[in-house]
């Protein structure tokens, strides 16, 4: 069995690429890709070799995928021929993986919105990890994928306001079409100092870190959601960290329970989180699809990633349809 890929070859390249799959074993699925989504601020770091990426090629992106199972080894139970499942997969036309990796599909849940379900649970675990209480006053910087979906999960989690903020307007727009309804432009105004029981970082922008400090109230907490690229010049840690008694969180999705039996405090598996972002789908408790920008042929991925880093559009998630 032969998978077709995209294949990241050199800095700012793709090309497709015939690869051979690994034999199935008897836990295994194996998976035609239907939609995957760019993760655009991972792979676009990745590709371009931005600071904090390894900048090694050959390597295939992609982690985002709603697919359709083709087969399925003796030993897997409560999967069948035909189902769609959502699955930790790169870019490409086939895939096996365990049965155990995969989440079934609901029917009433769109595969285009599904296949961004692995961002929507990148910003599930920040989210986690801010610890929200009821009725909490919760900052967003950056409205891309990542921090829309980071303030909708918010409001989920119990928040009495979320507040989100971008410079780019019609980013803005979008997170109103998603339920946002509280949207400012600069976090540094004097209005914002003090104000925020949370703030979750999710522009990777090294100088919003001191943003977020400006807005976090004392013994308020600051997540770093997103991956920031750089250095942050002018931290004072005595006055803004130390002396309001802050605490910082960094929130690379990494760091989560390496097992599903494992569940305390906000620590939750990958596939548990993943899970969970199916039911909110399913029950229209958050929305995904309203940021997908644009579907594309895989054949013209080179110049989507072009687009998504040219940044001249209104564009922000892109899905490569495998289904023709």
């Amino acid at each position: 069995m032969n998978t077709t890929k995209i294949e990241a070859y050199e800095v700012g390249h793709v090309a497709l690429k015939e690869l051979p799959l690994p034999e199935m074993s008897e836990q295994d699925l194996y998976l035609q890709t239907l939609y995957s989504t760019i993760s655009p601020g991972t792979e676009l770091a990745w590709l371009n070799h931005m600071e904090n990426t390894p900048g090694v090629y050959p390597y295939y992106p992609g982690y985002s995928a709603c697919c359709r199972v083709l087969q399925k080894g003796a030993q897997v139970e409560g999967f069948s021929v035909g189902q769609l499942v959502v699955a930790n997969v790169p870019h490409g036309t086939h895939s096996v993986l365990p049965a155990e990796k995969c989440t079934p599909l609901p029917a009433e849940v769109d595969p285009v919105e599904a296949s961004v379900f692995r961002l929507a649970s990148i910003s599930l675990q920040g989210v986690r990890k801010a610890d929200i209480q009821i009725g909490d006053d919760v900052a967003v910087l950056g409205l891309g994928a990542i921090g829309n979906y980071a303030a909708q999960i918010a409001h989920v989690a119990g928040s009495g306001a979320v507040t989100g903020f971008d410079f780019v307007p019609w980013r803005r727009a979008l997170a109103a079409e998603c339920g946002i309804a509280q949207l400012a432009e600069n976090g540094d105004a004097e209005e914002y100092e003090n104000k925020f029981d949370v703030v979750l970082e999710a522009t990777g922008v090294p100088a919003a870190i001191n943003t977020a400090l400006h807005m976090v109230k004392p013994l308020g907490k600051v997540i770093l959601l997103g991956s920031t690229r750089g250095l942050t010049d002018g931290v004072n840690f005595y006055r803004d960290v130390h002396r309001k008694g802050i605490t910082i969180v960094g929130a690379h999705e990494m760091h989560r329970a390496q097992d599903s039996r494992d569940r305390f405090s906000h620590f939750r598996s990958n596939q548990q989180d993943e899970e969970t972002i199916i039911r909110l789908l399913a029950a229209n408790r958050i929305t995904l699809k309203p940021l997908i920008s644009t579907t594309v042929s895989p054949r013209d991925a080179q110049s989507i990633y072009d687009r998504l880093l040219a940044k001249k559009e209104q564009l922000l998630l892109a899905t490569f349809d495998w289904s023709k």
